[in-house]
């Protein structure tokens, strides 16, 4: 699908709408997409970030074929 056709399909899909909340939901996601502001980090995000950077630093990480696995085992019970 061509991003013409993708725009006609969305615009479509839109004028479609009568939900108001679904509507201003697109509304916020397409302000954020298209602001360049810069995004402030808060303390908390900081903090998680300070504390996954360590964690990484002493090796508690997980591979990506752990990860696979563990959600495949999640995925049979």
């Amino acid at each position: 699908m061509s991003t013409a056709e993708l725009k006609l399909d969305l615009i479509s899909q839109i004028a479609g709408l009568t939900d108001k909340v679904k509507l201003r939901e697109l509304m916020e996601l397409l302000k954020f997409q298209t602001e360049e502001s810069l995004y402030i980090t808060s303390k908390e995000e900081k903090s998680l970030i300070a504390e996954a950077r360590q964690e990484v630093a002493e090796g508690k990480v997980f591979t990506n074929e752990e990860v696979q696995k563990e959600i495949k085992e999640w995925l049979q019970q």
